[in-house]
C-alpha cells in the first residue's frame, strides 16, 4: 500500500490534469466549509466521520465514495478523533476530463447524475472493490518515471469514471444514512439563496423566518458546523465565481452578491481563494 501524505488545508490543484492523495491521520478534527473549481472523488477508508455536501449530512462507512462537483460547498466533521481517519482524494480538472471524453461518452456523467439525483454518496461494495485498487494504483504511479505512464494514468481515470457513471445511470435510489435538515435551518438556507444580494443580517433573517435570533445563531452553528455569517460569506463568494465565469463585469459582481463595497469583496475573495477576482477571470479565460 502506498505511503500516506501529510494533509494540508490547501484547496488548489498543483497539477493541471489531476491530483491524487492518500491520507491517514490521527487526532484529525474537521475541514472547514469550502468549494473548488474542479471535480472531486473522495473514497472513505477508515474512521468515524460525517461529510456535509450542500447541507446534506452523510454518515460515512468504509468504502463509501463521494462524487462532488465544482462549486459545491462541502466540509468534513470527525465525530471521533481517537480513531484513525483514512481516505483517498482524487481531484480532476474539468478541462482534462473534457479531453478524456469522447463525443458519445462524457466522463463527467457521474457528477452530473449525482447532482440531478440529489445524492453524491455512492455506497456499493462491488463498486468500491473495483475502484479502490484503481485509486491506489493511480496514486503509486509517477508519470515521469517510465515511458507510457501518462497514458496508463489516463486510462485508469477513464476506467474509474466509467464504472461510477454506469452505476449512477442504473441506480437512482437515494442512499440511506443521511441526516434531515432541521426545518428552521432549511428555511434559513432557502431565505439566504433567495435574498443573497440583499441585507442578510442575523436580525433580518430571524425576523423573516419568525424565530429568535439567538436560537437561530446557536442552532445554525450546531447543525451546519459553521456560523451563519461565515456561511453567507462563502455562499456569496461561490456565487461571485459563477458570475465572473459568465463574463459579468467584476465591478458589478460584488453588488449582485450582496457585498457592501468592492474593497470588502476584494479582500474576502482573495482570502478565500488565494487570488484576486481579476486574476481568477484571467485564469479561466486562458
Amino acid at each position: 500500500m502506498k505511503d500516506s501524505k501529510i494533509w494540508t488545508d490547501i484547496q488548489f490543484m498543483s497539477n493541471k490534469k489531476y491530483e491524487i492523495n492518500y491520507y491517514k491521520d490521527k487526532d484529525f478534527k474537521t475541514v472547514s466549509l469550502h468549494s473548488h473549481d474542479f471535480f472531486e472523488l473522495y473514497f472513505f477508508l477508515k474512521g468515524n466521520a460525517t461529510y456535509i455536501v450542500e447541507n446534506v449530512h452523510y454518515f460515512l462507512r468504509e468504502g463509501d465514495i463521494l462524487i462532488i462537483s465544482p462549486k459545491s460547498l462541502h466540509q468534513l466533521d470527525i465525530t471521533d478523533t481517537n480513531k484513525t481517519y483514512e481516505r483517498i482524494v482524487l481531484w480532476l480538472n474539468p478541462k482534462y476530463l473534457k479531453k478524456l471524453s469522447s463525443e458519445k461518452t462524457d466522463l463527467t456523467k457521474c457528477f452530473y447524475l449525482a447532482n440531478t439525483q440529489g445524492n453524491v454518496l455512492l455506497r456499493d461494495t462491488n463498486v468500491s472493490e473495483k475502484i479502490k485498487p484503481l485509486l491506489f494504483t493511480l496514486a503509486s504511479i509517477n508519470i515521469d518515471e517510465e515511458f507510457g505512464n501518462d497514458i496508463m494514468c489516463d486510462n485508469i481515470i477513464r476506467n474509474i469514471l466509467l464504472i461510477l457513471s454506469r452505476y449512477k445511470l442504473n441506480n437512482e435510489i437515494p442512499t440511506k444514512n443521511t441526516k434531515t435538515i432541521n426545518l428552521a435551518v432549511s428555511k434559513t438556507l432557502e431565505y439566504i439563496d433567495q435574498h443573497i444580494s440583499e441585507n442578510l443580517s442575523l436580525d433580518t433573517i430571524a425576523e423573516n423566518i419568525f424565530i429568535s435570533k439567538f436560537y437561530l445563531s446557536r442552532l445554525f452553528k450546531k447543525e451546519e458546523n459553521i456560523t451563519l455569517h461565515q456561511y453567507i460569506l462563502k455562499r456569496r463568494l461561490q456565487l461571485s465565481k459563477q458570475l465572473i465565469e459568465q463574463n459579468m463585469p467584476i465591478v458589478n459582481v460584488y453588488q449582485m452578491c450582496g457585498f457592501s463595497d468592492y474593497s470588502h469583496f476584494f479582500r474576502a475573495f482573495k482570502q478565500e481563494f488565494g487570488i484576486t477576482p481579476k486574476q481568477y477571470y484571467n485564469m479561466i479565460s486562458n
